[in-house]
């Protein structure tokens, strides 16, 4: 990053100038700019289309919630308690959690092998920020939620239908 000060180019992401000191912070910030690029980072996750939520109890079996997930054709169930986000469990945790440590889905509570706390989205947040946890944390589906409200939730799918409806668009 170039000081605007000084011209010296330091590390991306510095705070300040190894040459003259001058605040850098903020300066590397992305813009949103025109085309698909500005879309990404204006746009808003509640614009998208959400996948609605499919919710189990905490004290739900696994079984349950595989039968809940098959019932709604949702590769994810968001945990809750009265409305309020406790975790998910999803496709990958079926193999990684249930089946490859050989427990038995029928007699194994939902809270023993689902993600605690996951990282939800507030609708304001823009689509680049999801993609953003999906590439990073390798999640493939983030809960949205607003005033402690679960409003559904976002798939890689559901990133690439707004991906290809921005190209048909065009």
């Amino acid at each position: 990053m170039l000081c605007p000060n000084c011209g010296i180019d330091n590390i991306p992401g510095e705070d300040s100038c190894e040459s003259c000191g001058t605040d850098l912070a903020g300066l590397d910030l992305p813009e949103a700019g025109s085309g698909f690029r500005g879309r990404m980072l204006s746009d808003r996750i509640g614009d998208l289309r959400l996948s609605p939520a499919v919710t189990v109890a905490p004290d739900c079996t696994v079984e349950e919630a595989i039968q809940r997930m098959r019932q709604a054709r949702s590769g994810c169930v968001l945990v809750a308690d009265g409305g309020e986000l406790l975790g998910i469990f999803n496709e990958r945790h079926v193999l990684t959690r249930v089946l490859r440590e050989t427990r038995d889905p029928a007699a194994t509570a939902i809270t023993e092998v689902m993600s605690a706390g996951p990282l939800a989205l507030s609708p304001e947040d823009p689509p680049a920020h999801a993609v953003h946890c999906m590439v990073d944390y390798g999640f493939r589906h983030l809960p949205v939620v607003a005033d402690g409200k679960i409003l559904g939730y976002v798939s890689v799918r559901n990133i690439l239908d707004y991906i290809h409806t921005d190209l048909s668009v065009r």
